[in-house]
């Protein structure tokens, strides 16, 4: 796998170094108290905005089954929606899991009501809302890593309010890189997470706060006998951050865009005291643009930055997020990639893409240093599975400094 590859490569490239290296790496972990867990965050990251992303695929409602329907059964029942979770990332493996949504009967309370030609215009401006869903998921890679979780999605008062809420219990092995070696470890914990958006006036912009929970322990292994069988390298701590965000999303929809920009700002305030372990905040950038140009070519443009300050656990330590690179491979104080995409629609349910990105990280942690060069390219396909749903499923093969890695995606990677 992507990740074994890795790792041989490294140990096969510093034969020579390696104890020296393992033991001044072992005293950071245990001396400087900054590495105390995996980032359950990204793993969970890989799954909500997946729910998130199912909920506004909801079934419109055009088929021959629901035109067939009567209207009371449909005012009474919503629908479900079992669909598989196909894992892929280098850092955990690779890997199966199940979501089963619920899509909430549509309260006609909540439909927006438009009497005049002014909020027809001010309606068609908006994008899509996503509808009320809830939903189960798991999943459970080759390298024992598990999570089991339950989310829910909700868009009410016309939608004007929007909220996302989750809660998930993992079990993660993955790697952490020192000095570009990289050493094994494991975490058990819980994660709650919350955010509600209001929208402002009758625009596409919206303003958020967040809430993340985390409560963990960990155990790291750095493969010399005398160290890993003691308990210096197993550790507990809780983590509790709460953010404002700023988002403006003008995308015709969430699954394959083809037209629309999104811009998110998030400044994320993580303190200790109440029972939390860790003093720091982080500033996060993301920034989307998607440019129809033909009837079946579309440019696709992603910018993401994220900056960190204060006492930063390894896990929150900002990361280049790229195709065929592992997470959490390049950390640093700050990161930052960019990322270009070209998409060519073949027919009615086929496209293709090819895709390149590179990243930056300015380190300031010893154990971020590396000389290598974070770029990354690719090609891509995508078949519509469930025109109704507007379900897109697909595969990218991307190559980044070190290996080869491939992703199964739902929709776009972005």
């Amino acid at each position: 796998m992507p990740a074994d590859s890795n790792r041989h490569r490294a140990e096969s490239a510093n034969t020579d170094t390696r104890p020296a290296r393992v033991r001044q790496a072992a005293r950071q972990l245990i001396f400087t108290g900054r590495y105390h867990a995996i980032p359950l965050l990204l793993i969970l990251a890989l799954q909500v905005p997946g729910l998130q992303s199912l909920a506004a695929a909801e079934p419109t409602g055009t088929d021959d089954s629901d035109a067939a329907e009567p209207d009371e059964a449909k005012s009474r029942w919503g629908k479900l929606l079992p669909l598989p979770i196909f894992i892929t990332e280098p850092a955990i493996g690779e890997g199966l899991g199940a979501t089963l949504i619920y899509f909430h009967r549509e309260d006609e309370t909540d439909k927006p009501r438009v009497s005049t030609a002014r909020e027809i215009g001010k309606t068609s401006q908006r994008s899509k809302p996503p509808p009320t869903a809830t939903g189960i998921f798991g999943f459970y890679t080759n390298n024992d890593s598990a999570a089991l979780g339950i989310g829910h999605s909700n868009s009410f008062d016309e939608d004007n309010w929007r909220l996302l809420a989750a809660s998930a219990e993992a079990r993660i092995n993955s790697q952490l890189y020192l000095d570009d070696a990289p050493f094994d470890f494991r975490l058990e914990g819980n994660l709650l997470y919350a955010q509600l958006k209001r929208r402002l006036g009758d625009s596409n912009a919206f303003v958020g706060a967040s809430l993340s929970y985390l409560d963990a322990k960990t155990r790291f292994f750095t493969g010399v006998p005398e160290i890993d069988d003691l308990d210096l390298l197993q550790s507990g701590f809780v983590d509790l951050g709460m953010a404002l965000s700023l988002f403006y999303d003008t995308r015709d929809n969430t699954i394959l865009p083809v037209d629309g920009y999104l811009a998110e700002l998030a400044g994320w305030r993580h303190a200790d005291g109440a029972g939390a372990d860790f003093d720091y905040s982080e500033t996060k950038l993301k920034g989307l643009y998607y440019l129809d140009i033909a009837d079946t070519w579309v440019v696709g443009l992603r910018l993401e930055m994220a900056q960190a300050s204060g006492d930063v656990p390894f896990y929150a330590a900002p990361y280049v997020k790229l195709r065929g690179i592992p997470a959490l491979r390049y950390q640093g104080k700050a990161a930052g990639a960019v990322e270009i995409e070209v998409r060519r629609q073949f027919g009615d349910r086929w496209v293709g893409s090819v895709f390149t990105g590179s990243g930056k990280v300015n380190s300031g942690f010893t154990f971020g240093d590396t000389d290598d060069d974070i770029v990354s390219a690719g090609i891509g396909a995508r078949y519509l599975v469930f025109p109704q749903q507007d379900a897109w499923v697909g595969l990218d093969l991307a190559r980044g400094p070190e290996d080869t890695a491939w992703y199964i995606q739902m929709g776009s990677s972005w």
